[in-house]
């Protein structure tokens, strides 16, 4: 069954189309590789995946469709249902690691939070980071602390736009197998990558 659908997707830019009457289906469960070369919109398939990018046609995800990002519909499922994982990791340098997990997972009390967190963080190698500020943390930290993120947000779709591009080889490898065991457990992943290795992790590559 189709998780993610896009019927017929037209997109220009400075009046150059990215893509026109472009389609997509991606099952639920699978890990999809997107490459291509720079500027064939790989990024961009992700904002409009992500309800993050309006453009022309449909965007069908887990059977509904959204034509328009602002709708109260389209919040909703990208604050639910879509969790992302940046090349630039998207945190909040100021806040402390606490601070910005606490954003996405705020459902029990404050020590319960806590101890969650910090038993993720462990799992990735990161222990007494939780009351640090983001702007202590090395690059590897930092991509490890948004990937705890994107677990804690229990997210049914993972868009990945080059989460190893900036890392070295042992942390690209921890992001990747924590990836794949997310995507064992049933979690539907899109991830653009230039790196030919995230590649063996996929189960499926599209080339734009």
């Amino acid at each position: 069954m189709a998780i993610i659908q896009l019927e017929n997707i037209t997109k220009k830019f400075e009046g150059k189309h990215i893509f026109n009457g472009f389609n997509l289906s991606v099952e639920k469960g699978e890990f999809l590789g997107i490459t291509g070369k720079s500027g064939a919109g790989k990024s961009t398939l992700l904002n409009i995946i992500g309800l993050l990018e309006n453009c022309e046609g449909d965007v069908i995800l887990k059977g509904k469709t959204y034509n328009d990002i602002h709708s109260k519909s389209a919040r909703k499922v990208l604050e639910k249902e879509i969790g992302y994982l940046f090349q630039n990791f998207a945190l909040i340098d100021d806040f402390t690691v606490y601070e910005n997990l606490n954003i996405v997972f705020n459902k029990k009390s404050k020590k319960e939070r806590r101890d969650v967190m910090d038993q993720e963080l462990k799992k990735l190698g990161l222990e007494h980071v939780l009351d640090k500020p983001i702007y202590q943390l090395s690059g590897g930290e930092q991509q490890r602390v948004a990937l705890v993120r994107l677990i804690l947000s229990e997210s049914e779709i993972i868009l990945a736009d080059e989460p190893t591009g900036s890392l070295d080889k042992e942390n690209s490898d921890l992001i990747l197998n924590q990836l794949k065991t997310l995507n064992a457990e049933g979690k539907t992943i899109v991830m653009v990558s230039h790196d030919k290795n995230a590649f063996s992790y996929c189960s499926r590559i599209v080339n734009l």
